[in-house]
């Protein structure tokens, strides 16, 4: 170890008067920075307390230099790297003192490591392929000789043995390492010990919820061949449950020493959570304004496992008439745009009932009813109230296919110059009748393929989504209510550092309606732009709109004219969006801030008119910072958009006719005016997908 001292005389003091300024290594390939820190109990200060230019404020965390645990510290990164299969890695140590400060640095030399040259299993002959097993373990031939990767091995060959019935195989490791040759010979020898069948389930730790809850989830039976699996499958369906803080799954006894005996004990143990929960939250978004939501649930409803949830929630508060403080005018300055008539309160009140067990442990069944009151920005406004029921299914392939039926009495307002644009419906009289309560009846099919480590911040993993929905009125729609709808998603999230993660998603859209008229509710209508779009766009600016002269005023003194022209979304019947994001830590500024740059890609068209076709993409780049937090990555994003303002219809009512009039010829195209205008600023609440 080489330790260079820096510094002036009298600036000696205690080993608590040196703050660790910087602390950093060279060298490493092998073993990443982030998993070299949390080995060593030397630390650096955080980003406030060891920048120059902003440390003197005082902010920030400083962390002392201890030089006993620096010495150990090489120890420690010496053993990490012999465990990891490089036996002749050497550290060295550089520091420097200057002003009370230090600067440390990890000097590595890795050396050529140990790696895997042969790899057997022996002793499950006759009841597993071995060279299938060998495939299934982390450890490969050719790897660097990890002992943690062979402890892990070890593990998953229990595993595998576990499944096909052996509940307590022994593994024993055997290895030959040559440091000359640099090679090491591996070889897993198993003393299968016997086949066990569930003899008896014992279940404990129940107070309120009754045990034939948990022997419904269990997928095991007594008398069948014990799974490894099965157990920890019965152990996520209880959690899944929200019934228990605790479950814990294993053999009550070891087996009998007859040799005749080949049974088990399956011991559960639980510990109930909660079973009346009320949450509260509270929040703000770009197009929500202040946002918040009240619920109180009842876990173990009359028994049976079920769930009952009672809640309302409420945006634009704010905004929303009759809560309106203005806000549209400051902090919540997205919304000054809206139109009027959609600056309403939002709600959603709901009480929903869920059966865990619907004939089979695989199915669960759903009922729901709610009365809401949803604004699209710059788009519609809906009120309905209703109910839904829903079954889902979980595939044996783990794969949620939900069926649905709902059925509601809705209306929705929007600007008269949407229903002109697409349907040629241009006397304001007249588009009244598209405004008016109806009936709405859907019968529509959800599934989720999620094979990654998260469903809020995913690093890995693929995941595979679709939605589809039918209206008719063979099913108790109105006949003005009648369409096919789909979209379907798809994600891909790869880990290219231990904490930066390249993500990509495509989505396609699609919705039609049932007769020539070619009538889809605004509802349901295919949108773009926005913070889980298009981001380079506002939410609701990319695809058809229309555009509305409201009134023009006249300053008397000056004699100036100004106008003020309000934007509607029309949707379109067809969408396709593609992003793709690298986000990465800036854990300079905090362990819990992650940067992004991203590329959105995307259109939407209305097949029939658009003179803009599907492959004529809008590209917006971006920037991004998110803030990990309990309840997911609070999320700021940055787009810019490179292009000149949608061209659209300007219309103008005729006050004499109630008709809305256009210029056919020409189109009207705002002017985007400075580089700030095109930057789309969108706040929210977990990652964009």
């Amino acid at each position: 170890m080489v330790v260079i001292p820096v510094g002036v005389s009298g600036q000696a003091g205690t080993a608590r008067d040196l703050v660790v300024r910087s602390l950093s290594f060279s060298g490493n390939h092998a073993i990443d920075d982030l998993t070299l820190r949390a080995s060593i109990a030397t630390t650096q200060s955080s980003a406030f307390a060891r920048w120059p230019l902003v440390r003197w404020i005082g902010l920030g965390e400083k962390r002392y230099f201890d030089e006993t645990a620096f010495r150990v510290d090489t120890w420690r990164i010496r053993l990490l790297y012999d465990r990891s299969g490089y036996r002749e890695a050497t550290v060295d140590t550089l520091v420097r003192r200057a002003n009370g400060n230090v600067y440390a640095r990890f000097i590595i030399d890795e050396g050529e490591p140990v790696r895997v040259v042969s790899l057997r299993v022996t002793g499950v002959e006759g009841i597993v392929d071995a060279n299938a097993v060998v495939r299934d373990l982390p450890l490969r031939v050719g790897d660097p000789f990890n002992l943690i990767v062979l402890q892990t091995s070890v593990d998953s060959l229990r595993t595998i043995l576990g499944n096909l019935g052996y509940p307590l195989p022994e593994v024993f490791q055997n290895f030959d390492v040559n440091l000359e040759s640099h090679s090491a010979d591996v070889s897993f020898d198993v003393v299968l010990g016997r086949r066990a069948t569930i003899e008896a389930i014992e279940i404990s730790g129940t107070a309120e919820v009754g045990q034939d809850v948990i022997e419904r989830a269990l997928s095991f039976k007594q008398g069948e061949l014990f799974s490894s699996e099965k157990l920890r499958k019965s152990q996520l369906d209880l959690y899944r449950l929200n019934l228990f803080n605790y479950v814990g799954m294993g053999l009550g006894d070891t087996l009998s020493r007859d040799p005749e005996d080949s049974t088990v004990t399956v011991r559960v143990r639980v510990a109930e959570a909660a079973l009346r929960r009320v949450r509260l939250g509270a929040g703000y978004g770009t197009y929500d304004c202040f946002r918040g939501l009240g619920a109180w649930t009842i876990y173990d409803f009359l028994g049976g496992g079920r769930t009952l949830d009672l809640s309302a929630q409420f945006s634009k508060v704010g905004v929303g008439d009759p809560i309106d403080f203005g806000l549209e005018n400051g902090i919540c300055w997205a919304l000054a745009s809206e139109d009027s008539t959609r600056l309403k309160l939002n709600y959603n009140l709901g009480a929903s009932l869920r059966e865990p067990f619907f004939f089979s442990r695989r199915t669960s069944a759903g009922i729901t009813v709610a009365a809401e009151r949803y604004s699209e920005f710059q788009a519609y406004l809906q009120e309905q109230y209703g109910a839904e029921f829903s079954l889902t299914w979980r595939t044996p392939v783990e794969i949620p296919v939900t069926a649905s039926y709902s059925f509601s009495r809705a209306r929705t307002d929007a600007d008269p110059a949407t229903f002109c644009a697409f349907l040629d419906v241009c006397l304001v009289e007249d588009t009244r009748v598209f405004t008016e309560r109806r009936s709405r009846a859907t019968i529509g099919l959800a599934y989720v393929w999620d094979r990654t480590d998260s469903p809020v911040s995913a690093t890995r993993g693929i995941r595979l989504s679709g939605e589809f929905r039918y209206a008719s009125d063979m099913i108790g729609s109105d006949s003005l209510i009648q369409f096919t709808r789909g979209i379907t998603e798809l994600a891909s999230f790869h880990r290219v550092s231990r904490r930066s993660v390249f993500a990509w998603r495509v989505r396609f859209g699609a919705v039609k309606a049932a007769d020539r008229s070619g009538y889809v509710p605004l509802e349901d209508r295919l949108y773009g732009g926005g913070p889980n779009s298009v981001r380079g766009y506002a939410q609701n600016e990319l695809g058809p709109l229309v555009r509305v002269l409201d009134r023009v005023t006249v300053d008397t003194t000056t004699g100036r004219a100004d106008s003020i022209i309000r934007r509607s979304a029309t949707g379109g019947d067809r969408l396709l969006l593609a992003t793709a994001e690298l986000r990465f830590p800036l854990s300079f500024f905090s362990p819990r801030v992650f940067g992004a740059l991203f590329v959105d890609a995307g259109q939407v068209i209305e097949s029939e008119t658009s003179e803009d076709p599907l492959y004529r993409l809008r590209v917006t780049p971006g920037v991004g910072f998110r803030v990990a937090t309990a309840l997911g990555p609070m999320r700021l994003d940055v787009g810019f958009n490179p292009y000149a303002a949608q061209a659209s219809r300007l219309y103008v009512e005729d006050t004499s006719t109630g008709e809305l009039v256009t210029d056919l010829d020409n189109l009207y195209t705002p002017s985007v005016d400075s580089f700030i205008s095109r930057l789309r600023l969108h706040f929210s609440v977990g990652q964009a997908f």
